[in-house]
């Protein structure tokens, strides 16, 4: 399998992340897609971490967490695709799990979030109470396997990248045939409409890290221009 993550102007993240899965996974290739601004802590440090089992795509520019996924996806020459979010931390590796619970047709393994049609979480809006819903395989860990994936709508630019994907599988009544749920899997920080924090097993993920980071310097969450 191939390890792929999106990282923007965050070091102290980007280096969290890439050495907790480094350390269960010292020997699988990983696939590092940085939109940071030339020459920056973060740039530099995905510009050193660089290596045979590492490739690092140093974009020069904020390419966003959708078309990140995209680019590094279709670069993949392996079976499955580990994608990880740049604020993830683990604690223990579940991925011999999720191995095993894929089966041909299965286009993913992770985690299920009651999303409403726009890609945002159910019940954000107030008219999303007069719309249907569905599940979306949440970007921040799962394993995608790669050969399915081209058969949906690709991942996207937009607060939710996976969200047309999401639809494109539910509107086919598939969610429940091709995705599967890792028990123990969830955000461990924060609190949705329709979620609580997990107590966490394998992964810690607080949510919003980037965006979060991006606050603080004043830039907005995420850039303009989201594919709806």
């Amino acid at each position: 399998m191939t390890g792929i993550t999106v990282s923007y102007d965050a070091p102290y993240l980007l280096k969290n992340t890439y050495e907790s899965v480094r350390k269960f996974h010292p020997d699988i290739k990983i696939i590092v897609v940085d939109g940071s601004p030339v020459g920056s802590p973060c740039y530099k440090y995905a510009e050193s971490i660089a290596s045979e089992l590492t490739k690092v795509v140093l974009c020069g520019y904020n390419i966003g967490h959708g078309r990140g996924m995209d680019m590094a996806i279709r670069m993949c020459e392996t079976k499955y695709a580990l994608i990880f979010d740049s604020d993830i931390e683990m604690i223990k590796s579940p991925v011999q799990q999720m191995v095993n619970m894929m089966e041909d047709d299965t286009y993913g393994v992770g985690y299920l979030e009651k999303t409403a049609y726009d890609g945002f979480e159910y019940g954000a809006k107030p008219f999303h109470k007069n719309q249907n819903y569905m599940f979306m395989l949440h970007p921040f860990f799962h394993l995608l396997q790669v050969k399915n994936y081209y058969k949906y709508y690709p991942y996207v630019h937009h607060g939710a990248p996976c969200f047309k994907a999401a639809l494109d599988i539910h509107m086919k009544d598939l969610t429940h045939k091709i995705i599967k749920v890792l028990p123990g899997l969830g955000h461990t920080g924060g609190k949705g409409w329709n979620w609580k924090p997990v107590t966490p097993l394998y992964v810690i993920h607080n949510t919003a890290g980037t965006r979060n980071d991006r606050r603080r310097k004043g830039k907005p969450e995420i850039e303009p221009g989201w594919e709806r």
